[in-house]
């Protein structure tokens, strides 16, 4: 009883009010950044409209233990207004279950892994809009260079990962949470005439893929970050941004309008002092829940 009461605290638990970094969206900027929620971001530049990760439908916990889930497909036509492009890092259903929907409601070009393929092509998303991605390639998607950078995903619970193998066939909503499995995991790297952006959908890395790369700001992961060895330190030696926005912390089974509260375990706090006393000392940005932020 001590525990359950312990956690259901933990999932009451906000973030302080003063650790937002509040901005109204700005007009036509050169590079603007969106936080959706979990480890999804809508990168702008010159009104292009790049989404990674998006994870708009959220099911209450409820939902995903009952299953089987969908995209609701109501509320992500409400929320995606315009979208060129879509990519998901890996192929959890955190990371990948809105994709297809996205892709076509809006006709967005999907760059994904061919387990994030062959889930799209489960869905009908046509195959002229699927470009598989596997990592060192360079890629021109409107004002931006697309580099896909192989990764791996931290090891989250009982020191394992979270559904792992691949998706090999075709495979269609609604499905079961742990159907989309992780398959192969990617940081994608985006930079356009205006600046470099880096997200990090898990909290691993391979330093040896990330060689010779820079990014102004990295998107980055934080829950999980516990069980990789001086994670927070080798993302910053390795692409030495200017400016980090944390995510992948709040409780993603929490609906986009309810108020954000931390995933338990997940020490936003210490996430953020972490990178405010690495020699380089970027900025940190904490977004609030689909607020934006411009970059140049």
């Amino acid at each position: 009883m001590l525990f359950l009461g312990r956690f259901a605290e933990l999932l009451r638990t906000s973030v302080p009010e003063q650790m937002y970094h509040r901005e109204p969206r700005p007009v036509k900027p050169r590079l603007a950044v969106q936080w959706l929620g979990t480890a999804g971001f809508r990168v702008v530049a010159e009104d292009h409209h790049f989404w990674i990760d998006p994870h708009l439908s959220r099911h209450g916990l409820g939902e995903l233990l009952r299953g089987p889930i969908a995209p609701k497909t109501d509320l992500v036509a409400r929320t995606v207004d315009v979208a060129h492009a879509v990519a998901a890092g890996h192929s959890h259903f955190d990371h990948a279950l809105d994709v297809p929907l996205i892709a076509k409601l809006r006709g967005a070009r999907v760059y994904g892994s061919s387990d994030t393929l062959n889930y799209c092509r489960g869905n009908a998303v046509p195959e002229q809009q699927l470009h598989e991605i596997r990592g060192g390639e360079d890629l021109r998607e409107g004002p931006f260079r697309l580099r896909p950078v192989l990764s791996r995903h931290s090891t989250i619970l009982l020191g394992r990962v979270p559904f792992p193998g691949r998706i090999e066939w075709p495979l269609s909503a609604p499905l079961r949470a742990s159907a989309l499995r992780v398959g192969t995991v990617f940081g994608l790297h985006l930079e356009s005439d205006a600046g470099s952006v880096y997200h990090i959908g898990s909290a691993n890395l391979i330093e040896a893929e990330l060689q010779g790369l820079h990014a102004d700001v990295v998107l980055c992961c934080t829950v999980g970050r516990q069980s990789t060895e001086r994670y927070t330190a080798r993302v910053l030696d390795a692409l030495r941004p200017r400016l980090v926005i944390p995510c992948h912390w709040d409780q993603f089974w929490r609906p986009l309008d309810a108020a954000v509260r931390q995933i338990p375990g997940n020490d936003l706090e210490g996430f953020v002092a972490e990178v405010k006393s690495h020699p380089l000392a970027p900025e940190v940005r904490v977004l609030p829940l689909c607020g934006w932020t411009r970059i140049v």
